[in-house]
């Protein structure tokens, strides 16, 4: 998120000092603000592991004995057409080629079976009886296993009608499959809650699609930021990069939506701004930083970022991409965004007043975490590391801008869900809610990466 133009007096009002203080112990005693605990919703969304794939290999299979079944039907058609209609093309629709399985059925395998197993009055077709009736329980079985397959999402579907009135039903019905993948994937293992629903069910009833976001930290290599090119420590290639590390996992969400045929509208933002917004706060940088060719390389990034979350590389099954392939995909770098008066207000506002929005409790784990990032091999190797009342005031800067990126994503798209891919989640979801209320308590729709942190 690109930081305000101008601090404001509310902005500078913290110094350095009183952070420090303020975390260690706070010398005027004011007490610190609540944890916000995540929000519970009233009816749990059963978790089905492997629900997207289980769906398509119910589907594939259901093809496969649909296209049997035409090549048996068309051979005694060729030879024996009688009264029997000319067999339609089949659909690619789930739904209706369940019907049309129905119509292989009843229009033509079970009369065929009957004309062939029908006493001293049996007709000899091309296809034998015994080849009729394997394709036709096959095609049975079939059928069964993919209604087996989507009743979880049907029943879910019903649920929905049920507390959501108001849309159509193929809505009801895309979005439970979307929740039962979701709620699969969610390592945080908490049934998705009500707005999560609405965001999924507004998004679905408006466009057919859902709306997923996604955070990817730059490649950085701070070693090179005393070199004579500083602008060199953003890197050009996600190679060993962060999402890098994030991509197999992330696959399978989206391979699980595709499978559940979810149709997403993925926009990702590369969050290019901590060191304008909190970092070079606490860590001066360079006075020969290149900003026009560190932003000529943060731009490339853009298209870099696009190109590898949908490269495709080759796997067991043939090429596959390596984290998306979906309806649409955006990827805009917040340093290209310029803030809204109400983003620069919540950043203005957090950091006037930390303790009014998070627990003091929450500013010391992410220092502790923060800390470790200057160790040896770490995120920040290569930058001098700051003491510690420096150190919380960037925390607190930190938490500030994202409470000001989770107002940008409300602003950008209203039922945007977002994969959350940062530890601590819990934590994350507090500081990115924010900015939606002031509280964290209409937390912004999530589906996380890692489990959730204890307390």
């Amino acid at each position: 998120m690109p930081p305000p133009t101008r601090r404001g007096a509310a902005t500078d009002m913290i110094t350095e000092s009183l952070v420090y203080y303020a975390v260690a112990g706070d010398p005027t005693g004011r007490q610190a603000g609540a944890l916000l605990a995540p929000p519970r919703p009233p009816r749990a969304v059963p978790r089905i592991p492997g629900v997207g794939e289980a769906l398509a290999q119910a589907r594939a299979l259901l093809r496969r004995r649909v296209d049997e079944a035409h090549e048996a039907v068309e051979a005694v058609l060729a030879e024996a057409p009688g009264p029997f209609p000319d067999v339609p093309a089949a659909p690619e629709d789930r739904r209706a080629l369940e019907d049309h399985a129905h119509a292989l059925l009843h229009t033509y395998l079970d009369p065929f079976m009957a004309m062939v197993f029908n006493g001293e009055k049996s007709v000899r077709l091309p296809v034998s009886g015994k080849r009729l009736k394997k394709v036709s329980r096959r095609l049975h079985d079939a059928l069964e296993g993919c209604a087996a397959a989507h009743r979880p999402v049907a029943r879910l579907a019903e649920v929905l009608a049920d507390e959501h009135p108001g849309c159509r039903a193929t809505t009801y019905e895309r979005v439970s499959a979307a929740l039962l993948v979701l709620a699969a994937w969610d390592a945080s293992h908490r049934s998705p809650a009500k707005h999560l629903t609405e965001s999924l069910l507004r998004s679905v009833e408006r466009d057919g699609r859902i709306r997923l976001g996604l955070f990817v930290c730059p490649p950085v290599d701070f070693t090179r930021i005393s070199g004579d090119r500083p602008e060199l420590y953003v890197r050009d290639h996600l190679h060993g990069s962060v999402l890098s590390r994030l991509a197999g996992r992330l696959r399978e969400l989206f391979r699980g939506l595709e499978d559940a045929q979810v149709e997403v509208d993925l926009r990702t933002l590369v969050g290019d701004t901590d060191e304008d917004d909190y970092l070079w706060y606490g860590v001066p940088a360079p006075a020969h930083l290149d900003r026009v060719a560190l932003d000529a390389r943060r731009e490339a990034l853009v298209s870099a970022v696009a190109e590898y979350l949908t490269e495709e590389v080759p796997s067991a099954r043939g090429s596959r991409p390596r984290v998306f392939r979906g309806a649409s995909l955006t990827v805009q770098r917040l340093s290209a965004m310029a803030p809204s008066t109400r983003c620069r207000d919540v950043y203005a506002s957090v950091l006037a007043d930390p303790f009014t929005h998070f627990d003091r409790r929450d500013i010391e784990a992410e220092m502790a975490i923060m800390r470790g990032l200057w160790e040896p091999g770490s995120y920040y190797e290569g930058l001098p590391e700051p003491d510690d009342a420096t150190l919380a005031d960037i925390v607190v800067r930190k938490f500030a801008t994202y409470a000001m990126q989770g107002r940008l994503l409300r602003e950008l798209e209203p039922d945007l869900v977002l994969v959350q891919t940062e530890r601590p989640p819990l934590l994350r979801a507090r500081m990115l809610s924010v900015g939606w209320d002031g509280t964290g308590r209409s937390p912004l729709p999530t589906v996380d990466f890692f489990e959730p942190e204890d307390g």
